[in-house]
């Protein structure tokens, strides 16, 4: 009998195609599952795709990526779900805090930290 590994969900946030395209290839390389999106596509997409792992962009169009994040932080059938906050601002550090986000990612950024934050989010806290 052969153990199916299910890959790890990330879900991308980004009004930005360049970003969305370099997470995607950097995500990939790792084995995760990612999902694209340059909107904030709902709470009912969200939980539909079960996401492990949310990175969000505060500045989308038309929209704060920090509402996002409170409302997903608010929402029984998303509030588990790990967000990490992505923004070029200086304050990245106060603006994830205040949205209620798990952690922040300053651009440009380096893929090693993509890549360790990533796998610290998504990895169960027991080490199981």
């Amino acid at each position: 009998m052969t153990d199916i590994v299910r890959k790890k969900k990330v879900l991308v946030i980004d009004d930005n195609a360049g970003i969305l395209f370099i997470m995607q290839q950097a995500l990939e390389l790792k084995q995760y599952e990612v999902h694209l999106s340059e909107t904030y596509p709902g709470i009912g997409y969200v939980e539909q795709i079960a996401p492990d792992l949310i990175c969000l962009d505060v500045s989308l169009v038309g929209q704060d990526g920090r509402d996002v994040a409170r409302e997903l932080k608010a929402d029984v059938r998303t509030r588990h779900i790990p967000i990490i906050i992505l923004t070029a601002y200086p304050n990245a550090e106060d603006m994830a805090h205040e949205a209620g986000a798990n952690d922040f990612l300053s651009k440009p950024f380096d893929l090693n930290i993509l890549w360790a934050m990533a796998a610290k989010h998504t990895s169960p806290a027991d080490g199981m």
